[in-house]
């Protein structure tokens, strides 16, 4: 019979260790409760300006596990069904110098709050409201070629894959490398858009609860099950997109999200920073054509609904 546990929640690892013990263990089916926190915790608090910020990439992610899952082998297949996420009361999203796909465009820090307490959406700015869609950024089991590594960047078995596809009531399989599965997850998020292009999401705390399955099943790749539209809170109200056409996808992808940072200016007023942001939080990059003749069509699209029912 499936058994419930609440993980420890203290014992945090910052990185993919093939030498760390077990923080669980458990049966295939069972669930299990975690407290996860954000990215960042200790490292900057609601309302901090940029400057009094400290982020240290090296302890940044806050993991928890890795949990050992009984009769799991190498060749097998992670069943992680996402029961129920709950954020926090507050996040963060920054731009930050040298990284995210732009970095050449938005050279100094800038950090943004929000209040994720008050209803289902959290202003951007006046008139702007972004809808709160939790998901976690991070959840892998360990590959057989790691014996220590960073959080990020992904690796084979999952990892900081940041796709907020993986939403309550998704079912996301994992391939098993290491007997025991020996899965971890974290980096929180309350919203983003395909592509996270300023390099956060809204960064929060997250109670989550998972139930662990196993299946008898090799798979190449991780997958996922989403049990119904992605995005029914906002398709109603139609999108706005832009395209970056370029022999190099990387480029396209750079003038499609510098095409809606215009957009959002022109039409909307907003600043260059928080268009970025919005970018980042609500937006969505995706390839519209791939094979013309060596030259690509990257394109970004952004719900209208975040403007209110007047966009």
């Amino acid at each position: 019979m499936a058994q419930e546990h609440v993980i420890d929640a203290d014992r945090i690892h910052h990185a993919w260790d093939a030498s760390l013990e077990p923080t669980l263990r458990i049966e295939p089916g069972d669930v299990v409760h975690f407290d996860i926190k954000m990215a960042g915790h200790g490292q900057v608090e609601n309302g901090w300006p940029y400057e009094r910020a400290a982020f240290d990439f090296d302890t940044l992610y806050n993991l928890l596990g890795p949990i050992h899952v009984e009769g799991a082998t190498p060749g097998d297949s992670l069943e992680v069904e996402i029961v129920d996420l709950r954020p926090g009361a507050w996040g963060w999203c920054a731009v930050l110098p040298e990284l995210g796909l732009l970095p050449e465009d938005f050279p100094a820090p800038y950090l943004r709050h929000f209040d994720l307490a008050q209803s289902d959406t959290t202003e951007l700015a006046p008139g702007v409201q972004i809808p709160i869609e939790p998901f976690l950024g991070t959840m892998g089991t360990l590959p057989d070629d790691l014996e220590h590594a960073t959080p990020f960047p992904p690796h084979k078995g999952g990892g900081n894959v940041d796709t907020r596809h993986l939403k309550r009531g998704t079912t996301l399989l994992l391939p098993v490398f290491r007997d025991g599965a020996l899965f971890s997850c974290g980096d929180p998020h309350a919203a983003q858009g395909d592509g996270e292009v300023c390099v956060a999401a809204i960064e929060t705390d997250m109670h989550a609860t998972l139930r662990i399955g196993l299946r008898r099943q090799a798979i190449s790749t991780p997958r996922f099950v989403v049990p119904g539209p992605l995005t029914p809170r906002t398709d109603a109200g139609g999108y706005y997109g832009t395209m970056g056409i370029h022999a190099d996808l990387m480029q396209g992808a750079k003038e499609a999200v510098r095409g809606m940072i215009e957009l959002l200016g022109q039409e909307h007023g907003l600043a260059r920073e928080d268009a970025y942001v919005l970018c980042s939080l609500a937006g969505d990059l995706r390839i519209l054509e791939i094979v013309d003749a060596g030259v690509w069509n990257v394109g970004f699209t952004l719900p209208r609904s975040v403007f209110g029912e007047d966009s």
